[in-house]
């Protein structure tokens, strides 16, 4: 409502835009913030830690021999033609 003065009545406008860069700044001051923290933290979770999970998997139950033969045999390797390998030993003809 507009203040009543000695000259009569003059309207007070505020301008409607007043200080409305500095609170859009803020606001988007504080979403990538937020973004800067979770984005790593997602890439993480999604990421890294299945990643690491596989690998835990697959070198808790790796046999570099059992590897080595299966290239020995398939022909992969160069110094070692397939069928070059020596035969498995079973462990029960070991033990007599």
């Amino acid at each position: 409502m507009p203040a009543p003065t000695a000259a009569g009545v003059k309207p007070q406008f505020k301008f409607p835009m007043h200080d409305i860069h500095l609170k859009k700044s803020l606001g988007n001051l504080k979403v990538a913030c937020i973004l800067a923290l979770a984005a790593p933290m997602c890439f993480y979770v999604f990421h890294n830690l299945p990643r690491k999970m596989k690998y835990k998997n697959f070198y808790s139950n790796y046999d570099p021999m059992d590897a080595f033969d299966r290239m020995m045999n398939g022909g992969y390797l160069s110094s070692c033609p397939p069928g070059s390998g020596g035969k498995k030993k079973d462990d029960k003809k070991k033990k007599k």
